[in-house]
């Protein structure tokens, strides 16, 4: 593979210039095993109205206001509202909430949010250095070469991003904590307080940190993340390991699920599954932007966000209409390749039901016409609709068929196989041993 360069990414979203994403998702797994860093006994935060008022400090919240060439928000109209107060507050307290859930990681002095995935990337690394030693094919040893290099500049930004976060971030996490806690801080809001339908956001600044405390439209879930500027990216220049079917298989995979286009053209994305780095990289061969912009802090962990940008495929895609459109005009070699990438990014796969699930929420119904169209010939069937999102699934023989169609090529096989061994590749394992089954051997499965 050629030069990992260093930059200084010009996308970051806590930073002055910051591009923003057409139809931008982001996907998050459990933390990944790991042993660096360690814990210790910490005091439990308290939650705003737990505190007396004289102590806690009067609040400034406002109307957030777009500043020009910043993609952070300042203060504008002050709050005085008590229930839209009320509602900024339960945000924020939950904010508390999750800090405190996760301290362990998040304001120890020696254990991070970055430790397991440094420890999963050095593991994984050691194995496929031992595949690259056994040999094989050109292209597969080219393929393992290649993962390689690109897991060792992942495990690099990682090392940097956990020594930034003891020597910068943590304090500045802590300091926000206290901040607002005594009243010290400017809380801008941004949405609707009252429209459930309509999300309503918290946006917090420090100097390094941007966290964003989102609820979610419809739904009334709460989202949030954490922003960093200033971590140094890396230019990752991958060679061209596929045909060309193949890679465009992949690509509208990955642009239909996970990944968005910048409004400067760029295929893009946001992750934090170790395995879909790879595999991102894999497909969009070239130069690559990639840095870890934040952590999401989701109720049951805390795990690292990747963001990743195809630097040499500007244009590629005008919008996801035009990615559906070839997605669907597939030939009948690449498309199973494209079901591979849309299902191991919003599918699911059950061994145990034989089952392989495909959901989409309902907005993107019209626009995966067309590929509904093609699921259905390979035996996909309408399953669920819970109002918000839609899945398609199909059962027994055909799962199994299925999965064997999408590990048929070669190369897609290896690459999967490999990437199967990082910790938070489940549903790559699922995938495996469902291809590897027998469907006139089910109840022999079920018994062991």
């Amino acid at each position: 593979m050629g030069e990992n360069i260093k930059t200084r990414s010009p996308y970051d979203p806590a930073s002055p210039g910051a591009g923003e994403a057409q139809n931008q998702t982001s996907s998050s797994a459990p933390g990944t095993a790991g042993g660096v860093g360690g814990n210790e006994p910490m005091a439990k935060l308290p939650r705003l109205r737990e505190l007396p008022g004289a102590e806690r400090g009067p609040a400034t919240i406002c109307w957030g206001r777009k500043v020009r060439g910043s993609n952070r928000l300042e203060c504008g109209e002050p709050i005085d509202d008590p229930r839209v107060v009320d509602e900024v507050m339960r945000l924020i307290n939950e904010f508390l909430d999750r800090v405190e859930k996760h301290k362990a990681v998040l304001l120890s002095e020696s254990a991070t949010p970055f430790d397991n995935a440094i420890n999963a990337l050095s593991n994984w690394l050691q194995e496929i250095k031992v595949k690259v030693g056994e040999g094989g094919s050109e292209g597969i040893i080219r393929l393992r070469n290649a993962m390689l290099d690109i897991g060792r500049a992942m495990l690099r930004l990682a090392e940097e991003a956990r020594e930034g976060w003891l020597k910068k971030y943590r304090r500045e996490l802590e300091e926000l904590v206290e901040r607002l806690r005594s009243g010290g801080v400017k809380i801008i809001i941004s949405g609707d307080p009252f429209d459930k339908d309509v999300s309503f956001t918290v946006h917090l600044y420090m100097d390094g940190l941007a966290i964003v405390v989102d609820r979610v439209a419809k739904r009334g879930n709460i989202t949030m993340w954490v922003s960093f500027t200033g971590l140094e990216g890396v230019r990752v220049v991958v060679p061209r390991l596929l045909g060309d079917g193949k890679l465009r298989a992949m690509q509208c995979g990955l642009l239909l699920t996970d990944g968005s286009i910048h409004v400067r053209g760029y295929p893009m994305m946001d992750t934090a599954q170790l395995w879909q780095v790879i595999a991102w990289l894999i497909a969009w061969p070239g130069r690559n932007h990639m840095y870890i912009h934040g952590l999401n802090l989701n109720d049951s962990g805390v795990s690292v966000m990747w963001r990743l940008m195809a630097v040499d495929h500007k244009g590629a895609f005008k919008n996801k209409a035009e990615v559906a459109e070839e997605a669907s005009k597939l030939g009948d070699e690449e498309f199973p390749t494209f079901m591979l990438y849309a299902i191991l990014g919003d599918g699911n796969v059950n061994v145990k039901e034989k089952s392989v699930r495909l959901t989409m929420g309902k907005s993107k119904l019209e626009l995966w016409g067309g590929i509904i169209e093609r699921l259905k010939s390979l035996g996909f069937r309408k399953k669920n609709d819970n109002g918000y999102a839609v899945a398609y699934a199909v059962n027994s023989s055909k799962a199994i068929e299925l999965a064997r169609k999408m590990l048929s090529d070669e190369a897609v096989k290896a690459l999967i196989e490999n990437l199967a061994q990082l910790p938070d590749a489940e549903r790559l394992r699922r995938l495996i041993t469902l291809a590897g089954m027998e469907p006139g051997h089910w109840a022999v499965h079920q018994s062991r």
